[in-house]
């Protein structure tokens, strides 16, 4: 090889090591850029991941709480608020008497008793009717619960008498005579009334001068009809126009100016309304404790194997 052979290849190598060692430095260039943008883009992530996720919690937690709210609303839109009054407790069949409940009675002839708030308003009411030659008699006053017990199992019996079931006729009696604990009778502040020209319990009743004269005037001494025509799905009580009830002088005219029911006065949802919730609970909870059994009986004989 000549001397200027060997200066070529010398040249020719310097050359090419320059070449790789430009391309290494251009690679290691490129690497670090890629992995700095690299983190760059996680340190992003990092910043922005935490927010969405923050959003997202945020969504669900307002979410979950407008849900509650909206139960909450609803249960409170089905509760009721009754007034406390003693005038103006309301007893029908979804409202119990309360078990501690306790009445003054004062007697007002022929063995009837009345609660003795009301005793001065009953004797005017009678008096005043008198004075416009109406006479008007007690039939039925406070009972007790084993009277209210006795009545109604002989209307159960009746029913049953005419070949209804046992269970329709618990519920046909229901509506005639109240259920043992649901009578207003129990509270001595309620009367059957009848005109002396006509005595029976019947709705005859209400074309004698009696109730003519009481469906007038009784508001003025604090009492009214308890049980009107058609408002049984709100009393739960058929249409009788013998009973009176008394509620005190201002909310007998109240209730007697706006035709309201006792029921609709204090705020009380109809009777028919609650007996189809106490029926859905009832199944709600026959059902649940079918479920239980069944979940109890499963597990015995996964054991027993």
């Amino acid at each position: 090889m000549t001397r200027r052979q060997k200066k070529r290849m010398l040249a020719l190598t310097g050359s090419l090591t320059a070449v790789i060692c430009v391309g290494m430095l251009i690679g290691t260039v490129y690497a670090q850029t890629m992995e700095q943008e690299q983190q760059e883009e996680g340190g992003v992530q990092e910043i922005v991941l935490p927010d969405v996720l923050e959003e997202e919690t945020a969504e669900h937690t307002e979410e979950t709480l407008t849900e509650e709210t909206e139960e909450e609303k609803e249960k409170e839109e089905q509760e009721e608020h009754l007034p406390e009054d003693w005038n103006l407790i309301l007893v029908n069949r979804t409202h119990p008497i309360p078990e501690d409940y306790e009445v003054e009675l004062k007697n007002i002839g022929s063995g009837h008793q009345i609660d003795a708030r009301a005793y001065d308003d009953f004797r005017a009411m009678i008096q005043a009717a008198k004075s416009e030659g109406v006479y008007i008699y007690v039939t039925s006053s406070y009972r007790d619960l084993d009277k209210q017990t006795d009545l109604y199992n002989k209307k159960v019996e009746s029913y049953v008498m005419q070949g209804y079931s046992y269970e329709s006729a618990k519920e046909q009696a229901g509506q005639v005579v109240a259920v043992p604990g649901t009578s207003e009778h129990h509270l001595g502040l309620a009367l059957d009334l009848v005109s002396s020209e006509y005595r029976k319990l019947d709705e005859k009743q209400e074309n004698t001068k009696g109730f003519k004269w009481l469906t007038e005037h009784s508001w003025e001494y604090g009492f009214i009809l308890r049980y009107p025509n058609g408002e049984t799905d709100i009393t739960g009580i058929i249409y009788e126009p013998w009973h009176f009830r008394y509620v005190g002088l201002e909310a007998a005219k109240e209730i007697t100016e706006s035709g309201l029911t006792l029921e609709e006065y204090v705020g009380a949802r109809p009777v028919s309304e609650g007996l189809a919730a106490l029926e859905e609970q009832e199944q709600t909870a026959r059902r649940q404790q079918g479920e239980n059994l069944y979940t109890k009986d499963s597990t015995e004989s996964t054991s027993d194997r």
